[in-house]
């Protein structure tokens, strides 16, 4: 069995968030610190997949050495991420959401926009600590949020989905009917929440990030396109004097009568900043789905 498989049964999921409430900080790192050796030593499939995707972000210069380390500190954040999150697993939407603030400014532009009859498209990525971002949304957005989510989710995302939910998402997961749904909500002047850096394979238009084509997905950048509406994009990093930080930045999106060539456009886009989010900080990026076509040059075992 995959340790992806295992870390996101139902039981473990359960156990992880019951461990966290325990769990002082100092000892949920010290167990984040501790599995991420584990991992490390074991080197399963996931540890192949997030080696290999860093290997294409530190560039082919970059020695062994270096490649290691940033993985092994890709697994530790990503230990202390969850323990962060887990403990909020049960908390109301403003307390889960404290810990990483929407910006002012963001708030009143997609207040502002929604008071006008716009819609407001939510862009997010996988970085620092993206989990509390949610909660920090639906708290600082007075509407019901559509949240587009993995097409098929296991049993323990379905179980943070259910929390989710109470922090008053509609969480739906990704089907023609929920992007049906989205478009609509858009053009209504509703929200629509979801994450442009998850990869979706395919054989043809592939996006250059990096300096290699990618599966970077295009669902997002044909949502962009759609008129009138506001897109914000929105990565998370942790700063060790701030905590976690939430940057956001309005999107400008190509919105001609080539529906083709506006998607290329913005996905292109999209995936330079993206990149500029991820080269800041690789260690922070939790991307465990192969991002590229290639292996990178890694093997890969279980």
């Amino acid at each position: 069995m995959r340790l992806e498989t295992i870390l996101n049964h139902l039981n473990v999921t359960e156990a992880g968030i019951r461990l966290a409430r325990m769990l002082p900080r100092r000892a949920g790192y010290a167990l984040a610190e501790m599995v991420a050796g584990a991992i490390c030593r074991v080197r399963p499939l996931l540890y192949h997949t997030v080696r290999n995707n860093l290997r294409h972000i530190l560039g082919p210069a970059t020695g062994e050495k270096t490649l290691n380390q940033t993985t092994r500190a890709l697994f530790v954040h990503a230990g202390r991420a969850n323990y962060e999150f887990f403990r909020m697993v049960g908390k109301s939407a403003r307390e889960a959401g404290a810990g990483l603030p929407l910006p002012a400014p963001t708030i009143a532009q997609i207040q502002t926009a929604l008071a006008g009859g716009r819609g407001v498209l939510l862009l997010g990525t996988h970085m620092g600590n993206f989990n509390l971002g949610i909660p920090a949304v639906a708290e600082a957005v007075d509407v019901p949020i559509q949240a587009l989510s993995v097409a098929d989710p296991n049993d323990g995302f379905t179980l943070l989905n259910q929390w989710r939910r109470r922090w008053g998402l509609e969480i739906t997961p990704i089907a023609p009917d929920s992007l049906r749904q989205a478009i609509r909500r858009l053009k209504t002047g509703g929200v629509v929440l979801t994450a442009f850096d998850h990869p979706i394979p395919r054989q043809d238009g592939l996006v250059p990030f990096f300096d290699r084509p990618s599966y970077l997905p295009l669902g997002p950048a044909r949502l962009a396109r759609l008129p009138d509406a506001l897109v914000i994009l929105g990565s998370c990093q942790y700063d060790p004097g701030h905590g976690y930080v939430l940057h956001t930045q309005t999107f400008d999106a190509e919105r001609t009568r080539d529906r083709k060539h506006d998607t290329l456009v913005n996905a292109h886009r999209m995936a330079q900043i993206l990149e500029r989010y991820v080269a800041a900080h690789p260690e922070q990026w939790l991307m465990f789905y192969p991002f590229w076509p290639d292996n990178g040059g890694d093997s890969v075992q279980e």
